[in-house]
């Protein structure tokens, strides 16, 4: 599957958990819920939010 893909399946995972962190403004449980994480798991994600990285590309992406 990574050959396929061209990178590993738990990079795609991890994107997926902080689309969802992003797309829902952070919601622990939702995140928890969703991926099946523990609260100190899925913080890890949240707590990227306000990273000025991810702003600038949430920034991007909307124009």
């Amino acid at each position: 599957m990574n050959k396929v893909l061209g990178f590993r399946a738990q990079e795609l995972r991890e994107d997926r958990i902080l689309d969802e962190a992003r797309g829902s403004v952070g919601d622990l449980r939702r995140v928890c819920d969703m991926f099946g994480l523990i609260v100190n798991g899925a913080l890890r994600y949240i707590k990227t939010l306000g990273h000025p990285d991810l702003q600038e590309q949430t920034q991007d992406t909307s124009s």
